[in-house]
């Protein structure tokens, strides 16, 4: 099971996906290439942010089955970064409601 947590705590976000789907063998996974998928395009989308000077990366741990990003957005790029964060999760909501078994939103 992949679990999604998504949180936001005054101007900070909290992102962190554990787990594995175990829909599939490791390889041929499609659940888990969703996951990933959506997991880089938030990462890289955050890291053009940063360098735009949109948000602060606080941490950014990167693992097998495991990745947390913790960052620090200003006032003026709230409603951007949001904006980023709710596509992403949209991903994940769709991926949670045809893979209810492998995929859960927290």
């Amino acid at each position: 099971m992949t679990n999604i947590y998504f949180r936001e705590y005054y101007d900070k976000l909290i992102f962190s996906v554990e787990g594995h789907s175990g829909f599939s063998s490791l390889g041929s996974d499609i659940v888990c290439a969703g996951v990933s998928t959506l997991c880089y395009t938030l990462l890289n989308t955050l890291l053009n942010e940063e360098a735009g000077e949109n948000i602060r990366f606080i941490k950014n741990i990167e693992r097998d089955g495991y990745i947390y990003l913790e960052f620090k957005y200003y006032d003026f790029s709230r409603q951007r970064v949001m904006g980023i964060a709710d596509a992403v999760l949209t991903g994940f909501y769709m991926l949670e409601e045809n893979y209810p078994e492998n995929i859960r939103v927290v």
